[in-house]
């Protein structure tokens, strides 16, 4: 994956997901010309306690993102 379409993506995710500001994903290559970026970060609740969040995020070979999903 391009450098830029790299740094495109993560903009991206960091300014829908804040907390994961600086969280560098682990990048997989996924058939058809895709990948796959898992960026994991931790959400503050209310309450004070710390609660994991990952991104899953599927993208193209254009840097376009396909498909992305989170979990807590």
């Amino acid at each position: 994956m391009e450098r830029s379409l790299f740094n495109s993506i993560c903009s991206q995710v960091y300014r829908q997901f804040p907390e994961t500001k600086g969280a560098q994903p682990k990048v997989t290559a996924r058939p058809d010309e895709q990948y796959l970026l898992i960026f994991k970060a931790a959400v503050t609740t209310g309450d004070g306690r710390s609660l994991p969040r990952t991104i899953r995020v599927v993208a193209d070979a254009r840097g376009k993102i396909v498909k992305m999903t989170t979990s807590h």
